[in-house]
């Protein structure tokens, strides 16, 4: 087995990531937010939304504790059989999963962009279906950037220049389509070549199901809540005001691939020691993410407006107090991606983290409904940052309680 790369290393490999992953979407966007005009656009983004959650039931949590428990494990067919595993339960769950979520996608949409919402919500729900996870978990950003991160930039720029000319803006979803598919396909031979490993039986099937209920459940009610403002605000306040918002949303989820790249890159290097030298590395991670997130909140809010501006049009600009708010939410999201990534989930802290989404979600979601009805877009902002501000104070003692645990266990065996 190959020596792990140092830090610095996968944290240039893994930062490159989302600068591609960053760019590609932002190379089409534009065209197709003008291409489509504002319900075009509003109802492309909800469509998008929905596949995002529609994403999160596919995976069945995988994507989430999948990279912990890859990295943990003790050798490479153990990492196979989590693969195999792993692609069994998200092909049963996208049989059942994809057509509800295409109902979904043609309700949120406004008349006449049934279609591309239904196209950019399955784009969506296709990412759970990746490899990505398992590539972050050995530590190799050059698959990823291999497999997907490249080709979707360069379909990005070929669907940008068709849909400038004229061209359907469907173009943009289905070629993110292709790469999903083709990509993930092309990987997983090489893995299921590479890792030997045991396919699952069908009697341990139901099993897989229900050990990873509760990463599940914790990422459907963090998907709830992230995939509801955008439609809900479609459906109250459609036209030049949905737009906006849908355009602070894309900015916010643009922005979330940075926590996430961060965390891939901190998660083999802070599990590979244990005792106090793991103490430390969780709390630089911790540190960092913190760190991240308030840079980020301070960006999006200062500049958040005139960027959706100028990448989407005047039409489709969001405003600054959207911005600000969201950034808030963007600055708690990156602190609990630590939280439960480098510290709760490979701690076996599964249900913590699923009790402290839930209770987030159950208040979160009913604020942004009420607050969007009466306030507006910016009520949907403030219900969305309520929920992620009261998962992550829920999380933080424990967060806090593993930590030292991990340091006291690490002094006792010396």
């Amino acid at each position: 087995m190959n020596p792990p790369p140092p830090l610095w290393r996968r944290l240039a490999g893994f930062t490159m990531l989302p600068a591609i992953a960053a760019v590609s979407p932002l190379l089409v966007l534009p065209a197709v937010s003008r291409s489509a005009g504002p319900d075009g656009w509003a109802s492309a983004i909800a469509g998008e939304a929905v596949g995002t959650f529609a994403a999160i039931a596919v995976a069945y949590g995988w994507t989430t504790i999948g990279p912990a428990l890859v990295a943990i494990a003790p050798d490479d067919p153990a990492r196979g059989t989590l693969y195999r595993e792993a692609l069994v339960v998200r092909l049963l769950t996208a049989l059942v999963v994809l057509p509800l979520m295409a109902v979904v996608c043609v309700l949120v949409a406004s008349p006449g962009w049934e279609l591309l919402a239904v196209l950019m919500g399955l784009q969506g729900a296709l990412i759970a279906l990746s490899f990505t996870w398992f590539a972050v978990g050995i530590g190799s950003p050059g698959a990823i950037a291999g497999f997907d991160a490249l080709p979707r930039l360069g379909v990005a720029i070929i669907a940008a220049i068709a849909i400038a000319a004229q061209g359907p803006v469907e173009l943009y979803p289905v070629a993110g389509i292709v790469v999903t598919v083709a990509g993930t396909a092309l990987y997983t031979r090489r893995i299921l070549r590479d890792y030997r490993g045991r396919w699952p039986a069908a009697s341990r099937i139901p099993s897989l199901f229900r050990t990873g209920a509760p990463v599940a459940l914790n990422d459907a009610a963090l998907g709830a809540y992230s995939a509801v403002p955008t439609p809900l605000v479609n459906v109250l306040s459609p036209g030049v005001a949905a737009a906006g918002f849908a355009s602070a949303d894309k900015l916010l989820k643009l922005g979330t691939f940075l926590p996430y790249t961060l965390a891939n890159a901190l998660q083999s290097w802070s599990a590979e020691v244990s005792g106090p030298a793991r103490a430390r590395r969780l709390k630089i991670a911790l540190s960092a993410h913190g760190a991240f997130g308030l840079a980020g909140w301070i960006v999006l809010g200062a500049a958040g407006a005139a960027v959706s501006g100028l990448l989407f049009g005047e039409q489709a600009a969001a405003s600054t107090d959207v911005v600000v708010v969201l950034g808030f939410a963007f600055a708690l999201f990156s602190l609990r991606t630590s939280m439960t990534r480098h510290v709760l989930f490979p701690a076996g802290g599964a249900r913590t983290v699923m009790t402290a989404t839930l209770v987030g979600t159950v208040i979160g979601v009913p604020a942004m409904v009420i607050l969007t009805m009466t306030v507006g877009p910016l009520g949907a902002a403030v219900g969305y940052a309520l929920t992620e501000l009261i998962s992550t104070a829920l999380l933080a003692y424990p967060t806090a309680v593993h930590v030292r645990r991990t340091e006291k266990e690490g002094q006792e065996k010396t």
